[in-house]
């Protein structure tokens, strides 16, 4: 991760903020319990003069200053002051417990204020990359093949005889 972010920062000194951002992003997705990735993509957003989406990175964050304060109001603003949008918006992907103590009581209010509003509270379950995927998928045991794989078959199976009978019914008409 440290490569990562030395790329980062040295697309950001080169004027490549965009790039930047969507590595940032991408880097969040990858480690959601890492506030100081939330922190930087905030400071970068909010030196771009995009004062709602740095709120929004610095949603989970304590505010320490006014500008951060600032920011996060108006982020909660553009959205009307829901919880379930942020929610949505933020989609954290992490383990809560994991958070600061401030974090963890901003979570739970947004997520008691999308309860209350919408009676729906949005969960979201942390992504796997393709290497955890393959590891998952290469853990099924041979019960699991058994069933999986006849199933497939069938639905091909299906498919060609459909196929066949379309041809010989066009070959019969014509």
């Amino acid at each position: 991760m440290k490569e990562k972010l030395n790329k980062i920062d040295s697309e950001i000194e080169n004027g490549l903020k965009f790039k930047a951002s969507d590595r940032l992003k991408n880097l969040i997705q990858e480690n959601p319990n890492e506030t100081q990735l939330w922190n930087k993509l905030a400071e970068l957003y909010y030196e771009c003069g995009f004062l709602d989406s740095a709120g929004k990175y610095w949603i989970l964050t304590e505010p320490k200053d006014e500008r951060i304060t600032k920011c996060v109001e108006i982020y909660e603003k553009s959205v009307n002051y829901s919880g379930y949008q942020i929610l949505q918006e933020i989609t954290f992907r992490g383990d809560k417990k994991r958070l600061s103590e401030f974090a963890q009581k901003k979570i739970a209010e947004l997520e008691s204020d999308s309860k209350k509003k919408t009676d729906y509270i949005p969960e979201f379950k942390p992504k796997t990359n393709k290497q955890k995927r393959k590891k998952e998928n290469s853990n099924m045991t041979f019960k699991d093949k058994l069933t999986v794989y006849p199933v497939i078959g069938l639905f091909i199976f299906l498919a060609i005889c459909s196929i066949i009978g379309v041809i010989t019914l066009l070959k019969w008409v014509f």
